[in-house]
């Protein structure tokens, strides 16, 4: 299987480098891949983690050579407001980076750093040349939520007691101590609880997306069935902040698409709350057979996360803050000083800010990160807000899967604010570039829709 891996590798970045289209799907495949292979090599190696970037390289290349200008379009083409943040962010990372390959002699721990705050940005310019029509985004979606229902899949059958060398976490695992007892944090094919959580909650984020557009009796069952596979492996990873992440996106995505258009959400609200009815009853059908058993334990682990998510703001969200003052003062200590792994190459591991999101962009940036970044969020914010104000006058029928993705990209920030470190995972930054791509890329693809529209009505008259 590792050959296979490798072989496939190898194909998809030839592909990636001499085609236009279909780098994504490749994407997916080598991010998903990559951990369950390297369970499978000998001592387990750490760039396996990396793999997926091989493609990124690649489709950042063929950009380079066959059209430059798009790398830098979905920033400065559709909104002059975002160019500025945008140059100013990366200016700051520039200097941070010098910084830290200054401060610890050598280049791994910038390179570290460098991964998680620009990979999201590189991402966003690929999904905005990858995405010339709202289908291919829909293509995209379905397949990821394929691989994660794998995913959950095997999260369960672990927990059941199937035994393979795909299964469990990589190195000794996670140990929760809760509930009176030692439960263990199942991973499945992934590497680790943590990061089978994150893209266990995304599936059934994007599910209740996909969920949105015209479904039969049938389609609405079978996706429920599907989120509630997923809930259930969350809560068997023990990642208790991605069923409050799930939760967050549910409870916001109806209203802002009711912001955007009231007469669109109302059609599709029912669909979803019916999916939501049928997981509900099906949940309740197999709470009972659960009763006593060790999954309950996990189920009160769970649902403990809503009433400890206020503490854990406080202690790891802005409490983080001062220790990351504390260790690097108001400058920071440089790129890549809190990543993950740092501590092996001589980095000063900002132990108590590391898994808070705020910490940890102190740490390595500096206090007056907080104001650069929260500029640029809010760019970006009043980019998307535009966009979806776009996309609801003149093609309402996108609007339902359009405000889901947006709402899924904004629910990832209380996550970060109060646990950053799965955040460091490659694959993960660039799915969610990925989805704030295709709202970037949302003007030009309503031009190529009213075009193709256009043509076909035409072509009609004709």
């Amino acid at each position: 299987m590792v050959v296979i891996f490798f072989i496939l590798l190898v194909v998809s970045c030839y592909f990636s480098f001499t085609r236009d289209y279909g780098v994504l799907k490749y994407l997916l495949i080598i991010g998903f891949l990559q951990d369950p292979v390297r369970k499978l090599i000998p001592g387990e190696p750490v760039y396996m983690t990396v793999m997926v970037g091989a493609i990124v390289v690649c489709a950042l290349a063929r950009l380079l050579i066959t059209n430059r200008a798009i790398i830098t379009e979905p920033f400065d083409r559709w909104n002059a407001s975002l160019y500025a943040p945008v140059q100013v962010y990366l200016i700051l990372i520039a200097i941070q980076f010098v910084h830290s390959l200054v401060r610890y002699g050598q280049p791994i721990i910038p390179l570290l750093g460098m991964i998680f705050y620009t990979a999201p940005l590189v991402a966003i310019s690929i999904a905005y040349s990858q995405f010339d029509r709202f289908e291919r985004v829909r293509v995209l979606l379905r397949m990821y939520c394929a691989f994660g229902a794998i995913v959950g899949l095997t999260v369960v059958l672990s927990f059941m007691g199937v035994e393979s060398a795909l299964f469990g976490e990589v190195g000794e695992g996670l140990t929760i101590y809760d509930q009176g007892t030692i439960l263990k944090a199942y991973a499945g094919l992934m590497r680790s609880s943590e990061v089978a959580g994150w893209h266990l909650g995304a599936s059934a984020c994007f599910l209740l997306i996909l969920l949105t557009e015209k479904s039969n009796f049938k389609t609405v069952a079978v996706t429920a069935a599907v989120i509630l596979l997923l809930l259930t492996a969350i809560v068997l990873t023990g990642r208790r902040k991605m069923i409050l992440q799930f939760v967050v996106f549910a409870a916001l995505y109806f209203p802002f698409l009711r912001i955007y258009q009231r007469r669109a959400a109302s059609g599709y609200f029912i669909s979803v709350v019916v999916g939501g009815f049928f997981a509900f009853i099906l949940f309740l059908t197999l709470l009972p057979l659960l009763g006593g058993s060790q999954f309950e334990l996990y189920l009160m682990r769970g649902s403990s996360v809503f009433g400890d998510a206020t503490g854990r703001f406080e202690e790891l969200g802005m409490g983080s803050l001062g220790w990351a003052i504390n260790q690097f003062g108001v400058l920071g200590g440089g790129l890549g000083v809190a990543a993950q792994g740092a501590q092996h190459f001589g980095g000063a591991l900002a132990h108590g800010a590391a898994e808070g999101g705020l910490g940890k962009i102190v740490s390595e940036l500096g206090v007056v990160s907080l104001a650069l970044i929260a500029w640029l969020l809010y760019a970006m914010a009043m980019h998307v807000h535009k966009c979806l104000s776009l996309i609801s006058q003149v093609l309402p029928d996108k609007l339902p899967f359009s405000v889901g993705v947006a709402v899924f990209a904004a629910s990832n920030a209380p996550t970060f604010i109060v646990a950053s470190q799965v955040f460091g995972d490659m694959f993960i930054l660039l799915v969610i570039g990925l989805m704030v791509g295709f709202l970037f890329a949302i003007p030009k693809l309503v031009k190529f829709e009213l075009e193709k529209r256009s043509a076909q009505l035409h072509k009609s008259i004709n």
